[in-house]
């Protein structure tokens, strides 16, 4: 058993130290993107004062929220753990954090064969903007910093006048654009960024690019594209008739009402955690709470001495 860890980070390098040395193993593989906007010096030092094996560093990509940089990284990565024959494959940023010993998580992923698990719903769905279609059918693009979607003439509901006057330099300059489908060959899914899959999985989304290479290029112009492009290579094709692809992102995340991102874990969180049955949570940040995650890496028993029975 061979395990791939892709690890996108973009700040904290002391945490992502504290990370990569809890997923430190013989049969650990890790591939590492930092995002090229950081300074990669303070990597270099936090990385070099621990002892944590071999790291391959992927390409640096401008891997800013909901752009398409994001992406390009995850498929460097699952290239590399291919080439390294790599038997199961899990995507991880720097703030996320395992709530099991690396062995347990090795034995529970080795145990479950070609099956993965992946969030996962069919577009469109009420709990995205406009049941999906500002993903799917709304032009996006990566501007002053911010990933920026064009809203169609007569349905800006809900822009206050900023918002109306940079939606109105949007659709000038998306005028002369085709309207936007979603490609044919495939049916839209949704869900969480972070997958866990088979090689098989892996290798069907790689022969998937392969042969429809214009799929990638669809998604310069998606908000958040990896949120839909592994669902819909997975879930939108035939694969899901033959494998088993599990609704589970397999991590504990609390998501505040309302927000587009989960709340930042601490110390309090810590039971809940860990009688989840999950192998990882996010988010953390040493910077908010430092003790949560000196916790976790603890190897006293009593905090691991009731473990609840793993994800099926």
């Amino acid at each position: 058993m061979k395990l791939a860890c892709i690890v996108l980070a973009h700040h904290r390098p002391s945490q992502l130290a504290l990370l990569l040395a809890r997923l430190s193993h013989p049969q650990v593989r890790i591939y590492l993107q930092i995002d090229r906007r950081a300074r990669i010096g303070p990597f270099n030092t936090e990385l070099a004062a621990r002892d944590l094996g071999e790291i391959t560093l992927l390409p640096r990509h401008q891997s800013r929220w909901g752009g398409l940089g994001l992406l390009d990284a995850e498929i460097d990565g699952l290239r590399r753990g291919l080439a390294d024959r790599c038997d199961y494959f899990l995507l991880l940023s720097g703030q996320d954090f395992p709530l099991w010993p690396i062995e347990r998580v090795l034995a529970f992923f080795e145990a479950v064969g070609e099956r993965s698990y992946i969030d996962h719903f069919p577009l469109p769905d009420q709990r995205w903007a406009y049941d999906g279609r500002m993903r799917t059918d709304f032009y996006s693009y990566d501007l002053l910093g911010r990933r920026e979607t064009c809203i169609p003439r007569g349905e800006e509901h809900g822009l206050n006048w900023k918002g109306r006057l940079l939606n109105g330099l949007l659709r000038l300059w998306t005028a002369h654009k085709p309207p936007r489908r979603f490609p044919s060959y495939l049916s839209p899914f949704g869900g969480s960024q972070w997958w866990n899959l088979s090689r098989e999985a892996v290798e069907f989304v790689i022969a998937f690019l392969e042969s429809h290479p214009d799929y990638r290029q669809y998604h310069a112009h998606t908000l958040a594209p990896d949120e839909i492009f592994f669902q819909s290579v997975l879930l939108g094709t035939s694969f899901s008739e033959t494998h088993e692809v599990v609704n589970d992102s397999l991590r504990f995340m609390i998501w505040p009402e309302a927000s587009s991102h989960p709340r930042t874990l601490g110390l309090g969180d810590l039971p809940a955690m860990l009688a989840s049955g999950k192998p990882f949570a996010r988010k953390f940040d040493d910077q908010v709470d430092q003790s949560v995650l000196m916790r976790l890496a603890d190897d006293d028993p009593s905090l691991r001495a009731a473990r609840p029975g793993d994800v099926g």
